[in-house]
């Protein structure tokens, strides 16, 4: 096993392998400061760090969550904090809703196989209000079991003292007597959910339009922050802020990144914005965000994140040396940075590239190359033995591969060209998306990717914005006019009557020449949503076309953003060294499936060329197979009122949605894909 592998940290959330305390620990401590002048002063407060890529933002919001998150058990005579991590891939304009969601997730997440962060905000109010020395959970335990009215009132009361509204209080008692959670973590994160859901919650759910829902979700964050008190300090982490920029030098991503640290700073009292982006952005930030903004998304600072020094160098390769195992005999070195050479050391600190995951990627080239040299030796030593000969010429064991065999080890390390490093990452994200995949993201992945798909196919189409079309959040200008796209994946019927009944009137020559109404396949509608049924087919009148794309389809758009996303913000390595957005632009027009290509066609191509026959009966097959997953092909012709040879053409061209087995008789049924909510 090569120790010095696996060197960059993806998420806060993992487990620490090897944490140095000595690295970054300035930075480390001005964050800790900062959560106590919250809690001090009950004033929130903003930090932003930025460093060189590879330096370890994201490791130090990994020590910052272990240090700050709750230890069991749930006694409130403590400090504690919680914490909320959120990767900024999103569309500016839903920026809101993606914070609603990722804090709403890390609230829920079980910390070290215990309690919810949300749970420990239910103990520390009920803390407040009922005097516990230590542990409250006994005697949260003992009330739900004997006197839940009791406890009932007492939620009241908490509720009540802070002015939480309606929708609130009854999630917060929900999650105090653990009833409805699935669809009580979905409604607080800001998912559509059916009727029938609301109606068991007793809850309420108006969508709006986009704006309406962007509005809805930051009310939700501030009266999420305001739940928690100041007894409980957020600490909030914003990380890859770079990606909310589509294009080079785009203001919009900036603009609502410093609205969302404004009205956080101001408007909440118990909150820690740490941001974090690479120092070549940090200017770029800092010139094209608004002044009060700026000043409020650093009110405590802006800090930098310094290269290693040697003895933190030494002190790192030290604690990977240690993971090696109890088999491994490091060979005798007169200097401490084994398996580097002076010269290697020398050259990173020169070139200001002496960042933890630089020096990691060094160490494991020169580990590979040096477990590859010792088994060669060996070899060649057996073969000695073997023929007689005793006489084996030998590096001195301190000895680190020399520089002259540098081309010939780099052969033998592995090292793979970026082309094939691109592809492995690619699949490897395209894996993680379809696993987590779920049909309440797609708006966000299409909103997010699809602008910056449609530059890379067809840069001669820009993204414009149209104030008059407010439930039209992409349109497209390009030589053949202007082409909308609205993004209707809503689970809740009602929202999606409303939705397309507003389009109606919306889609007007004048402002585009096309409308395409995107639907997700797996959120058919329903067998009862007649008003809906009638809209959409009043829209195919106007002349909307509507498009299903499969799962499969939105994974790759998913895998797109993120490897964009990633290398904006410098978090794309290979070997050490980041891969830049150039690099992986250029790939992508090289490597992009076909159906990635043929969804840009069907947004900005020949309209002439759509399907019109599968326009609405998509959505019909989509309905019936949602109620009947298996049926003959004669009864879903006749259902349809279509013919079997039109059925079974529309099935050809989406085999995604479903596969015809022939018979006789031949039978029609849906396909499915088991998929892991709870991913991330």
């Amino acid at each position: 096993m090569n120790p010095f592998r696996d060197a960059i940290v993806s998420n806060p959330w993992d487990e620490a392998s090897v944490d140095v305390a000595e690295i970054q620990s300035d930075v480390f401590d001005e964050c800790l400061s900062g959560v106590e002048h919250v809690r001090r002063m009950h004033r929130s407060a903003a930090l932003l760090i930025h460093g060189a890529a590879g330096a370890g933002k994201t490791h130090l919001l990994r020590r910052l969550r272990r240090r700050l998150t709750l230890q069991a058990p749930s006694a409130t005579d403590r400090d504690e904090c919680l914490f909320v991590w959120v990767r900024l891939q999103a569309s500016p304009r839903m920026i809101w809703r993606h914070v609603r969601r990722m804090l709403v997730e890390d609230w829920f997440r079980p910390v070290r196989g215990q309690r919810t962060q949300f749970e420990r905000i239910l103990f520390h109010r009920l803390a407040e209000i009922r005097v516990a020395d230590g542990d409250l959970e006994p005697w949260y335990e003992y009330m739900l079991d004997t006197d839940p009215a009791a406890l009932d009132e007492l939620l009241e009361r908490v509720a009540d003292s802070l002015y939480l509204d309606r929708n609130t209080t009854v999630a917060f008692k929900h999650l105090a007597f653990g009833r409805h959670r699935r669809d009580l973590r979905a409604w607080l994160g800001g998912d559509s959910l059916p009727e029938e859901a609301l109606a068991r919650l007793s809850l309420s759910q108006d969508e709006g339009t986009d704006e309406d829902r962007e509005h809805e979700a930051r009310r939700v964050v501030l009266m999420l922050c305001r739940l928690a008190g100041n007894g409980l300090p957020i600490v909030l982490s914003l990380d890859q802020v770079e990606a909310l920029q589509t294009t080079v030098g785009d203001r919009d991503g900036l603009f609502a990144f410093g609205q969302l640290a404004s009205t956080l700073h101001d408007e909440t009292s118990n909150v820690l914005i740490v941001s974090c982006v690479q120092s070549s952005f940090a200017t770029e930030l800092k010139d094209k965000s608004r002044g009060a903004d700026y000043d409020r998304m650093t009110s405590l600072g802006a800090r930098s994140l310094a290269t290693l020094t040697r003895s933190q160098a030494e002190q790192l390769i030290a604690a990977r040396l240690a993971l090696a195992g109890p088999t491994f005999v490091q060979p005798p070195s007169p200097d401490r940075l084994w398996p580097l050479e002076p010269s290697d050391f020398q050259r990173l600190a020169a070139v200001n590239e002496l960042t933890p995951r630089r020096l990691l990627a060094t160490c494991a080239d020169r580990f590979e190359a040096w477990t590859r040299q010792k088994i060669g030796v060996r070899g060649q030593e057996s073969e000695d033995r073997r023929q007689g000969s005793g006489d084996v010429n030998v590096l001195p064991s301190h000895t680190s591969p020399s520089s002259h065999q540098s081309h010939v080890l780099h052969q033998n390390t592995g090292i793979e060209p970026v082309e094939a490093f691109l592809d492995d990452e690619w699949k490897t994200r395209v894996e993680q998306s379809l696993s987590a995949s779920r049909p309440e993201r797609t708006e966000e992945i299409v909103r997010h990717g699809l602008p910056q798909l449609v530059r890379l196919l067809a840069p001669q189409w820009s993204s414009v914005s149209d104030e008059q079309l407010p439930d039209v959040p992409l349109v497209f200008e390009g030589p053949a006019g202007r082409t909308g796209v609205s993004i209707c994946t809503q689970g809740n019927m009602v929202s999606v009557a409303a939705q397309l009944k507003r389009l109606k009137s919306q889609f007007t020559p004048d402002r585009l020449k096309r409308l395409i109404v995107l639907r997700d396949g797996r959120v058919p509608l329903s067998k009862g949503a007649k008003v809906a049924s009638q809209a959409l087919s009043q829209l195919v009148e106007q002349g909307a076309t509507i498009v299903e794309r499969s799962s499969e389809v939105f994974a790759a758009l998913d895998a797109l953003r993120a490897l964009l996303s990633e290398a904006k913000s410098g978090d794309l390595a290979r070997d050490g060294q980041p891969v830049t957005p150039q690099t992986v632009e250029e790939w992508l027009k090289l490597h992009l499936p076909d159906n990635l290509r043929d969804f840009v066609d069907c947004v900005i191509g020949d309209p002439s060329s759509a399907e019109p026959l599968d326009t609405l009966r998509l959505e019909e097959l989509a309905t019936l197979l949602a109620e009947r997953p298996v049926i003959s092909l004669d009864d879903v012709a006749m259902a349809l009122k279509s013919t079997v040879a039109t059925i079974a053409a529309i099935i050809e061209r989406h085999p995604e949605m479903a596969r015809l087995l022939i018979g006789p008789p031949a039978v029609v049924f849906r396909v499915e894909k088991e998929v892991d909510n709870e991913s991330r």
